[in-house]
């Protein structure tokens, strides 16, 4: 039997060219998260249940494999989905390179894909700076900041190719949040920061909430990428 028999996923994006830079890849999304973000644009695949096949996206993968340079692992949560490890080795014993989407919160399951060299990018959101109050506020519920710390620390140390990634979402970010999230992760080159759109939020709320200026982010950080 297939080790991703009877595995649902939340979506399936069979082709994007925005979900790793410089690759056409496939796009596979788990539905629920152990975070509650207010902000969060995937509140569908936060609440919703898990309705598409995963062994029949695997065939269409295969099936399409000579177009795709890798696959991408997202979200909701992928570390909290049961699929996730099985996709990853599935994938990996396919020969296609994949990608894992994290909020970094299940270090122990990340040091298991880094060991086994289960992903070739792993990409993790930095939602605040590091420190209980902050992230706390910022992922809508309590978060131990050692296991985002240790996921920070993991991920620099044995990822084959990284990126570090902030929403950055006005009516909740300082300046001051952004700067220190710059000194907490030691300016590394691989942060990115992306802008805040009022768009499918988890808290409605936040649908009329101001969205985020690249050009005004360019200015406040100099050097780093903004996504906008």
């Amino acid at each position: 039997m297939s080790k991703l028999s009877g595995i649902k996923a939340g979506g399936y994006l069979p082709a994007s060219f925005l979900d790793w830079d410089g690759r056409i890849s496939a796009v596979v999304f788990c539905c629920g998260c152990n975070f509650r973000c207010p902000w969060c644009h995937n509140s569908t695949l936060v609440l919703s249940e898990p309705g598409l096949l995963l062994e029949d996206i695997f065939s269409d993968i295969m099936r399409r494999s000579k177009f795709l340079d890798g696959v991408v692992v997202s979200g909701g949560e992928p570390t909290f989905w049961r699929g996730f490890l099985p996709l990853l080795e599935s994938l990996k014993e396919a020969g296609i390179p994949a990608k894992a989407d994290t909020n970094g919160s299940a270090p122990a399951l990340l040091r298991e894909v880094t060991e086994k060299n289960l992903a070739a990018h792993i990409a993790m959101d930095i939602k605040a700076p590091l420190d209980a109050d902050a992230y706390s506020r910022l992922a809508g519920v309590p978060v131990g900041i050692e296991k985002i710390i240790e996921s920070v620390e993991l991920i620099k140390a044995y990822a084959p190719s990284y990126e570090f990634r902030t929403t950055y979402v006005p009516a909740l970010h300082t300046v001051g949040d952004l700067l220190k999230i710059r000194r907490d992760l030691s300016d590394d080159a691989h942060w990115v920061v992306q802008c805040f759109k009022p768009e499918g939020c988890l808290d409605e709320e936040f649908k009329k909430k101001e969205a985020a200026s690249a050009e005004k982010l360019k200015e406040l950080l100099p050097g780093i990428k903004i996504r906008g």
